[in-house]
């Protein structure tokens, strides 16, 4: 096995302890549970409705940023603490390796358990009324933009500091859903609203509370998908940057 192999694998497995995934797996049913209860006895049109207000937008809001700012933090986060990010660097790959393999492990995981909660969400509206399968693949998608968009941001950010699960928090709160929310300007600077735009492009739907989460991104999935490349790229630079002139003990 090659030195990155094994970082990626290893990350992933440390990044997804038994008591971890079964709790994040249990979250990513939420949606599905919000959705299903919601639901009941409503035509196909005022359910999908309520499949979008409810389920994605708790998907989405709620279930995916969690997830990934938990996920993303602990990347170097937890190598750092316990004091193995040293070894790590000693291993024959260049330090710039070292952070996408990080961040490759991250939407990794991530995406293990998204498949989870976009599966259950997507399936329980696509056989209740024959929906098409982009439902499904249309959550995937979303959640993974949403995903590398957090990991991009949240990586680095746990590198430095312990709290940065409470930064996140705060970010998602006050920022996303607070600050973003009364400038529109400021949403492609939203990991979650780039995962919706993506989702509604990709699934090919849409109504009035989609609509207006994602305002001014009217946009087709492969810009989404651009913008959070481009993010990555810059988190790469800058993780690289902090393992070359860091304290790594």
């Amino acid at each position: 096995m090659t030195p990155v192999l094994a970082l990626l694998v290893a990350s992933i497995r440390q990044l997804l302890p038994l008591k971890r995934s079964l709790a994040l797996g249990a979250l990513q049913l939420v949606p599905a549970i919000v959705y299903l209860l919601a639901s009941s006895n409503r035509t196909a049109d005022a359910a999908l409705d309520v499949f979008l207000d409810g389920g994605v937008s708790t998907y989405f809001l709620l279930v995916i940023p969690i997830i990934s700012i938990v996920l993303s933090s602990s990347a170097l986060g937890v190598e750092r603490r316990d004091q193995t990010l040293s070894f790590i660097v000693l291993r024959p790959m260049r330090r710039t390796t070292i952070a996408i393999t990080k961040l490759v492990a991250t939407v990794v995981a991530a995406t293990a358990l998204h498949a989870i909660g976009s599966v259950a969400l997507g399936g329980a509206h696509m056989f209740r009324f024959d929906a098409d399968l982009d439902l499904i693949l249309g959550l995937l998608l979303g959640a993974v933009v949403a995903t590398i968009a957090y990991a991009s941001i949240f990586i680095p950010v746990g590198f430095l500091t312990d709290r940065a699960v409470i930064i996140g928090l705060a970010f998602l709160l006050i920022f996303e859903n607070g600050v973003v929310s009364a400038l529109s300007a400021l949403e492609t600077l939203s990991p979650w609203r780039l995962g919706a735009a993506a989702f509604a492009d990709m699934a090919g739907v849409s109504n009035d509370g989609l609509r207006e989460a994602v305002r001014s991104l009217a946009w087709d999935a492969g810009r989404s998908v651009v913008v959070v490349l481009a993010m990555a790229v810059v988190s790469v630079a800058i993780t690289t940057l902090m393992l070359n002139r860091r304290d790594l003990a």
